[in-house]
């Protein structure tokens, strides 16, 4: 028995609106700034993917009639409207990864990043245009094998560099934890793409992609709640205060700039957001957050939300 299209598109649209919903929740849970991004990545990627299981489905069953070269013809166009929000997709997961790093992204990287998608883009033009004239060119065939790869790598390269960078540092909290999101990351998307093919294998494997998509979807999600659940909870600042704020900085020779930053720190906010809120320049902040880093003994935001929540629950400072 096949199973009904209806079906079909309403369990993988539940997934997909699941994790968005799921990643939601830690954006209003947590402060972190990069949660924001993960959030816009999800659902850039899931439009795009939901728009191409569609017309991969179209393909199978409603467009047989039509010739082949018209709807390889028709499937590129499309990829005119998915482009693009793969491009902002992958951005927003760019911002992520480096957020839950704690680096930041440098004018040189973010141009070269939009000159890479220029690039590519003017390369996907090129190859719509020989489809249209039904030329198989030699410049054809490289584009087609081009393209595709160097896209979907985007995100793997990504979370390779998650995975290697994460366990910097002597007290890299959650080290493993973030190795094993990413490790688990990278197999998702293999799967969420799988799920694309599937669906072209015709409908009796349709029954297969929503699975793919549930997997696909939610369990990084739950894997980064996991993670942020054990080192990332956010401090009740008031609480922080009570504790004895002055006795902290004293303990720790914070000056009262680095003590307005860390504050900030604690709420979640990134350099730029620093930047605006103090009306400094980014060096400045880069300067005050280093040694605040230097003086607590940590490396990332999540490290400094243990090293406080430590110090706050103690009383003493005694998980230095």
């Amino acid at each position: 028995m096949p199973f009904p299209p209806v079906l079909y598109y309403l369990i993988s649209l539940s997934a997909m609106v699941t994790a968005c919903v799921l990643a939601l929740g830690l954006v209003k849970t947590y402060r972190y700034y990069f949660l924001s991004s993960y959030l816009g990545f999800l659902i850039a990627f899931n439009i795009s993917g939901l728009l191409n299981l569609i017309t991969s489905d179209l393909f199978t069953d409603m467009l047989t009639n039509i010739p082949s070269q018209s709807l390889q013809t028709i499937y590129i166009l499309f990829g005119l409207v998915v482009f693009p929000l793969w491009a902002v997709a992958f951005y927003f997961y760019m911002i992520f990864v480096m957020g839950i790093l704690d680096e930041e992204i440098s004018p040189a990287f973010r141009v070269g990043y939009i000159i890479l998608w220029v690039v590519l883009f003017l390369g996907f033009l090129t190859r719509i245009q020989f489809s249209l004239k039904q030329t198989n060119s030699a410049v054809s065939r490289i584009l087609n094998i081009v393209l595709a790869p160097v896209i979907i790598v985007v995100p793997i390269a990504l979370l390779v560099y998650l995975m290697i960078r994460a366990g910097r540092g002597s007290r890299a909290e959650g080290k493993k934890s973030l190795r094993i999101f990413a490790a688990v990351s990278i197999v998702c998307y293999i799967l969420f793409l799988a799920a694309n093919l599937i669906v072209q294998a015709g409908p009796s494997f349709r029954w297969a992609v929503p699975l793919c998509l549930f997997a696909a979807d939610i369990s990084p999600v739950l894997l980064l709640r996991n993670v942020l659940r054990k080192y990332g909870r956010p401090i009740p600042l008031e609480t922080f205060r009570d504790a004895g704020i002055n006795r902290f900085r004293e303990m720790f020779q914070l000056s009262n700039r680095e003590v307005e930053i860390l504050d900030l720190l604690l709420k979640g906010k990134s350099n730029k957001d620093i930047e605006k809120a103090l009306f400094v320049s980014p060096h400045t902040v880069r300067n005050h957050v280093h040694n605040i880093y230097q003086k607590l003994g940590v490396g990332s935001r999540l490290q400094l939300m243990n090293f406080v929540r430590a110090w706050t629950e103690s009383g003493e400072g005694s998980a230095r």
